[in-house]
C-alpha cells in the first residue's frame, strides 16, 4: 500500500489512536513490546488487561482444538504494528476475541502487511466489527478454507488503498451464503457501498454490520451508566465534528456537549449521548 504523509487515512487514524487511548484510562495498562502467543491457547491470558499493544500480535500454532468462547479481551482497542494469526486450531472468529479492537497502526509491518490471517482452518469469518482504521500497511487472507464473509467487507473503509491487498484460497463466495443483519427478515440494517461494481450490504457477520459513516471523526460508545461518548476533532479544528450521521449503534453527534480539552496532541471532547 502506497501511503503518503498527508494521507487522510493516516490523519484518522493518529485520531482513532488518541481517541482509543483515552477510552480505558484508568481499566487496562499499555503491553509490549511485542507479544508472542504459540503452542499453548492459555497464553491468551497474558492480553486479558491489555488496551494498547504496543508493537506486533502473534497467535500462532496451536494445534490442539480449543473452546475458545470463554476467552474474551474487550479491553484492546489498538495494536500499534501488526497482527498475525497462523494455524490456531478452533478458533471460528475473531469478534470474540477482540470486539473492540478498533486501530491497527502498521507502525512496523509483516512483509508490508499489517493483518496477515494465514491457513486458520477453523476460522469462519474475522468479525472484527470495531476496526475502523489500518493505517499503514495492506492485508493478507490467504489459505482459509472454511472462511467466509470477505466479499461482504469494504476495505477501502479501513486502508486507505486496497491494490495491495492479498484475499486467496478461502471459501468461495458462493459456498459461503453470507447473509447481513436484517436481509432474510427483509429489513435490511447495514448500508450499501460499491466494490467491483457491485452494490450491496456491507457487514462482517449475521449479527454485526460494518461500520461505514463517521470517517470523519471517532466516536466509540462506553460502558457506562451515562451513555458517555468521545468525539475526536482534527488538530485546531475547535468546532463541532460533521454529521449526524448513523454509527453502528450510536449516532454520531452534531455537537459535543462539553468543554473542549487537548489531549494526548489532539483536541477531544467527551459529551453524553442522546
Amino acid at each position: 500500500m502506497k501511503s503518503g504523509g498527508g494521507s487522510l487515512t493516516s490523519l484518522w487514524g493518529l485520531l482513532f489512536f488518541s481517541a482509543a487511548l483515552l477510552l480505558w484510562p484508568t481499566s487496562g495498562e499499555i503491553c509490549g513490546p511485542g507479544i508472542d502467543i504459540r503452542n499453548d491457547y492459555q497464553q491468551l491470558k497474558r492480553l486479558e488487561n491489555c488496551t494498547v499493544i504496543e508493537g506486533y500480535l502473534h497467535i500462532l500454532l496451536i494445534s490442539k482444538v480449543e473452546d475458545y468462547r470463554s476467552y474474551r479481551f474487550p479491553k484492546l482497542t489498538v495494536i500499534t504494528e501488526y497482527l498475525l494469526l497462523f494455524r490456531v486450531a478452533g478458533l471460528e472468529s475473531l469478534g470474540d476475541l477482540f470486539p473492540n479492537l478498533t486501530v491497527i497502526r502498521g507502525w512496523k509491518l509483516f512483509y508490508n502487511y499489517a493483518l496477515v490471517i494465514f491457513e486458520m482452518t477453523n476460522l469462519k469469518d474475522i468479525g472484527l466489527h470495531s476496526l475502523r482504521n489500518i493505517t499503514r500497511g495492506a492485508i493478507r487472507i490467504e489459505k482459509n478454507a472454511d472462511l467466509c464473509y470477505l466479499s461482504t467487507v469494504d476495505w477501502s473503509l479501513i486502508l486507505d488503498a486496497v491494490s495491495n491487498n492479498y484475499i486467496v484460497g478461502n471459501k468461495p463466495p458462493k459456498e459461503c451464503g453470507d447473509l447481513c443483519p436484517g436481509t432474510i427478515e427483509e429489513k435490511p440494517m447495514c448500508e450499501k457501498t460499491t466494490i467491483n461494481n457491485e452494490y450491496n450490504y456491507r457487514c462482517w457477520t449475521t449479527n454485526h454490520c460494518q461500520k461505514t459513516g463517521c470517517k470523519a471523526f471517532f466516536l466509540q460508545m462506553l460502558s457506562s451508566p451515562d451513555r458517555r461518548t468521545l468525539c475526536v476533532l482534527p488538530p485546531g479544528d475547535a468546532g463541532p465534528p460533521p454529521g449526524p450521521r448513523e454509527s453502528g449503534p450510536g449516532r454520531c453527534l452534531q455537537t459535543c456537549r462539553s468543554s473542549l480539552s487537548l489531549r494526548q496532541r489532539q483536541v477531544a471532547c467527551s459529551g453524553v449521548f442522546t
